[in-house]
């Protein structure tokens, strides 16, 4: 797996047997700030997949592999939630109510025109990295019930003069959660905060930054030794950031 650049809109994967119309458009894209790696058939985009981790995939309809759109209807077992911006030069009711019922992000004409074609990448990106978050910390949640269930049967067992050592476990086990979710949380205030189509910064994601910068300096001076009024006030400075944003 190779980590998009931080800099690049996006890891796309470009697949056409038609070299001329993949390197042209692969290059124009290229120019607009996306990366884009090209392959000539559906079997090749299918290996791609399996091997890299993209942002979305765009994809002719007439070539080798996907003529019945078997590529697209492949492409969630593999890739679940990755966007798919379809390309034709023989557009058909056919192949556009196909690629309805395979919930496709876009159906496109050749020539694509580039700003309307980054404009859907850059909003299929940014909600398919939110997808991506969303599902990694639902696998975190899990493997963190577990270890509680770990924590909470020593503390089960623990004499009453035992002090200290499940507990701290479980400050350890919650503290290293808390910042991998402030890691995603970090993550989505920097895509609300860059200017451009996709999002631009209101007060509520200033608010929202601000705090999560203030959070990870708490949590940082106190990694070695917890303070609980640090952590206190922390929370109730988060509990109000909470309120102003529901009103």
């Amino acid at each position: 797996m190779n980590p998009t650049d931080s800099s690049s809109r996006g890891l796309i994967l470009f697949a056409d047997d038609d070299s001329i119309v993949r390197e042209g458009l692969a290059e124009l894209l290229r120019r607009a700030g996306f990366e884009v790696t090209g392959v000539g058939s559906a079997a090749e985009a299918l290996t791609r997949l399996k091997e890299t981790e993209f942002d979305a995939l765009i994809s002719d309809i007439h070539m080798p592999g996907n003529s019945g759109l078997e590529l697209i209807a492949d492409v969630p077992q593999i890739a679940a939630g990755l966007p798919v911006v379809l390309l034709t030069g023989r557009p058909s009711v056919e192949t556009a109510a196909r690629s309805v019922r395979l919930a496709v992000t876009a159906y496109l004409t050749k020539p694509p025109d580039l700003a309307e074609l980054s404009r859907i990448l850059d909003q299929a990106i940014a909600n398919y990295q939110g997808f991506r978050a969303m599902q990694a910390g639902r696998v975190r949640l899990r493997a963190w019930e577990k270890e509680l269930d770990s924590v909470e049967q020593l503390l089960r067992q623990a004499p009453p003069t035992q002090a200290g050592g499940p507990m701290g476990s479980y400050l350890r086990l919650t503290l290293r959660q808390v910042m991998l979710m402030l890691a995603d949380l970090e993550q989505a205030t920097k895509v609300l905060e860059q200017p451009g189509p996709v999002a631009t910064a209101t007060l509520t994601q200033i608010d929202h930054a601000a705090a999560l910068r203030h959070t990870v300096d708490v949590l940082e001076r106190t990694k070695q030794n917890f303070k609980s009024k640090d952590l206190a006030d922390l929370r109730r400075q988060l509990e109000s950031l909470l309120k102003r944003s529901d009103n």
